[in-house]
């Protein structure tokens, strides 16, 4: 299925206690006519995926990019409205605020795919944990992942920028 730049709604979901950059928003909308980046509590508010849910479905979201508990929510997300995702350093194996999913196990992949990419310096979450999590949990052809050697937790707008040209396709 080939999404056009004027039929892509992307949603980019921002990591913990972050924003939704304008840089990086600008990067997007450069990409897709329908950019939504809402500003996220996620220390405030367990319920963050349960909020998204509903407006994604609204919105006709159908493609998802997010970072650390972005990454996290994308991941789940995307599962949940079969959708492609690039999701950088998501925070798979470890939260450190707890907020409520809803699991999704059997879910058709109709071509959709998940870019994940790890930052090979990544001391917040190690990109093993992030390979060990997918082992044992999602053992499907769903995801890809690329480590970038040098890059740490921090997304840099050049990275961001190269990654999602390579990845997200209109």
């Amino acid at each position: 299925m080939v999404i056009y730049k004027e039929d892509m709604n992307l949603l980019y979901i921002h990591g913990l206690d972050s924003n939704p950059r304008s840089d990086k928003v600008a990067t997007l909308e450069a990409i897709a006519d329908n950019v939504w980046a809402p500003q996220l509590y996620y220390r405030k508010n367990n319920q963050v995926f349960s909020d998204l849910l509903p407006e994604a479905i609204r919105r006709d979201i159908n493609f998802i990019v997010g970072s650390s508990a972005g990454g996290f929510m994308g991941y789940w997300l995307s599962k949940h409205l079969n959708c492609n995702a690039l999701l950088y350093n998501p925070a798979l194996a470890f939260q450190s605020v707890i907020q409520q999913i809803i699991p999704i196990k059997d879910v058709p992949i109709n071509h959709r795919q998940c870019q994940i990419i790890l930052g090979q310096k990544d001391n917040i979450i190690p990109p093993q944990s992030t390979i060990d999590y997918l082992k044992e949990n999602d053992q499907s052809e769903y995801y890809q992942i690329e480590i970038i050697e040098g890059l740490g937790h921090q997304i840099d707008l050049d990275t961001f920028n190269s990654t999602c040209q390579k990845y997200i396709h209109p």
